[in-house]
């Protein structure tokens, strides 16, 4: 993992129970005592008893009436999650499939169980191994291991393929790793620790430092009760310069500590297109035993930033004309698919649910259009430097999926046999509830990236609970501002029903601003924020009815007593059953 002890773990669990004697001092988290970890969680909340394994859900049907409910189609699986399903064996399990009822449905999937198909001209005709970062996890070994594969492309700039090329890299084989030009570029990588003047910094918990996350210009920030410290650093021109030196300080730490610009011209490829306040989740940790950069400096691994033009053969082609050479093995680490890998029924409610489609009404389309434009006008007003931002990806909010009536083993490597449609982006309240469903009886949790992952987790599905059973009562509002028109109360729902008032427009408050706050990172499609993270929690306890300040001493604890850990929210579920324990 990224995360060292102290960072990743469930308030009521501490994880040093598992991994005492497993990780020493400073080194990071191995996935082997995640696993344990968690095992032992489920273990001790009686969970175990509750899961079954090898299944999958397709589709899920609203139930029609005042009750609501789920259908549920659930069918085996051999592991494989790759959707949609088109091979004659996924059909035979579909005959086979078992039809569950429930009256609430909690979807936790998250945004990476299904990659992102490959989508190289000419994928089908490459004669050497060809998968996605997904299938490493099961072909991987063979290919470190096979004495005859000793070059391997790597394809994508994330941090899988930071990983990739380093397990190749480190088995002295030799790696061409293509980063295309016109995309993203590299994220940024950066030590565990960094230098800042006499002190060495712990980066993971800075980002949880309630005075370091003023600097980060966020919609829903003024939740944590520092408002006109924020209004002045981000509304005025003085204030907005200290928060762009500040970025840049950031950022230039990073890239000076990591050597980029000064271990050799093969490093400095891997230099990120633009500053690091806008990647969010794009900042990531070299977490490897050694130094990664040496394999490039030594000619173990060549960087190659240039788009490809198809595959032929063995080897990729560019679009410069230039190719490479007697490729033995690819690994395509290009991401991951970001729809929620359930068919939800009817389509005509997709609008309302709030999740990607591309089945919105005219009249959703219409709405969503017109809260999304007065969105952005009021994001813009309040945050100026966020207009000069990149722009996004032109095919950020593009699926490739395989076209259904064809089976064929490689049709998720040809584009012409791949249906390639923009689709809308995940638009729920706070980050997990439809905004304008007429039942509560669904909710969506871990449809976000942040840093803190485990943390929220837990926080999220409190508050999943909370709403589900009628419990919730949010009254923190990320805008004041008057709507003249009245768009967020128009009647949005397929059925004509008014939606809740002012979550319409709260949702698209909440998702469009990721869409100008970090369009190097994955804002234009869910929420994808890291120094965002704490003042996300605030808005979370405060609907809860739970004290977000948990530093004690005022505004000055707030401020100086260090980063917020797990450990400073211990017992929040209990004080919330206690703060609820009439109406239960």
């Amino acid at each position: 993992t990224n995360n060292q002890v102290g960072t990743f773990e469930f308030t009521d669990f501490d994880i040093q129970e598992v991994c005492h004697g497993k990780v020493a001092k400073g080194e990071h988290i191995s996935g082997e005592v995640v696993y344990e970890y968690l095992v032992k969680y489920a273990e001790k909340h009686d969970l175990t008893r509750r899961i079954q394994l090898g299944r999958k859900v397709t589709t899920a049907e609203h139930l029609p009436g005042n009750e609501g409910g789920w259908r549920l189609t659930v069918v085996s699986t051999d592991g494989d999650t790759r959707i949609p399903k088109v091979t004659e064996a996924d059909a035979r399990r579909q005959e086979k499939a078992t039809v569950l009822t429930a009256s609430k449905l909690m979807v936790a999937t998250g945004l990476t169980s299904t990659p992102m198909p490959i989508s190289l001209p000419g994928a089908s005709n490459f004669s050497p191994p060809l998968m996605t970062f997904h299938d490493f996890r099961r072909s991987g070994l063979q290919i470190l291991e096979d004495p005859r594969i000793q070059h391997i492309v790597v394809y994508g700039g994330a941090k899988s393929a930071y990983d990739t090329v380093y397990a190749f890299a480190s088995r002295a084989k030799k790696v061409t790793w293509i980063i295309r030009g016109s995309g993203h570029g590299p994220v940024y990588m950066a030590p565990s620790h960094i230098q800042a003047g006499p002190m060495k910094l712990w980066l993971e918990p800075l980002v949880t430092t309630r005075l370091l996350t003023l600097f980060s210009p966020c919609i829903w920030g003024e939740c944590d009760g520092f408002g006109p410290i924020r209004r002045w650093l981000h509304g005025t021109k003085f204030g907005r310069l200290i928060v762009r030196t500040f970025w840049k300080k950031l950022g230039g730490d990073v890239v000076t500590q990591t050597g980029l610009t000064t271990k050799g011209p093969e490093v400095k490829k891997l230099l990120p297109k633009e500053e690091a306040m806008w990647y969010a989740n794009g900042l990531s940790i070299l977490n490897y035993g050694e130094d990664i950069h040496r394999y490039l400096m030594d000619g173990t691994v060549r960087v190659v930033r240039r788009d490809i033009e198809r595959l032929e053969g063995k080897n990729f082609i560019f679009t410069t004309g230039e190719k490479t050479e007697n490729v033995d093995a690819a690994i395509c680490s290009t991401g991951w698919r970001w729809d929620s890998g359930i068919d939800f029924l009817p389509k005509s409610e997709h609008g309302d649910l709030g999740i990607p489609s591309t089945n919105y009404t005219k009249s959703q389309k219409e709405t969503w259009e017109k809260l999304e434009n007065r969105a952005d006008k009021e994001i813009l007003e309040r945050f100026p430097m966020l207009a000069d931002g990149p722009g996004i990806d032109k095919d950020d909010r593009v699926i490739p999926t395989p076209k259904l009536d064809d089976l064929s083993e490689k049709a998720t490597a040809e584009p012409e046999k791949q249906k390639r449609e923009e689709h809308t982006p995940w638009r729920l309240f706070r980050g997990i509830a439809p905004p304008a469903s007429s039942q509560k009886d669904l909710v969506f949790l871990g449809m976000m990236l942040s840093l803190q992952t485990v943390l929220r987790s837990e926080m999220a599905a409190l508050w999943a609970y909370a709403y589900l059973n009628n419990y919730l009562q949010p009254q923190m509002q990320l805008s004041d501002r008057p709507d003249p028109d009245s768009v967020a109360s128009e009647k949005t729902s397929s059925d004509g029903s008014s939606a809740k008032q002012g979550w319409l427009y709260e949702t698209a408050l909440f998702n469009r601003f990721g869409r100008w706050r970090y369009p190097m990172g994955y804002g234009a499609r869910f929420p994808d924020f890291v120094f965002d993270g704490l003042p996300y929690f605030d808005i979370m306890l405060q609907d809860l009815g739970l004290k977000n300040w948990r530093k004690g001493r005022s505004w000055f604890g707030e401020l100086f007593s260090g980063p917020y850990l797990p450990g400073d929210y211990k017992g929040m579920v209990e004080e919330w059953r206690g703060l609820n324990k009439k109406r239960r």
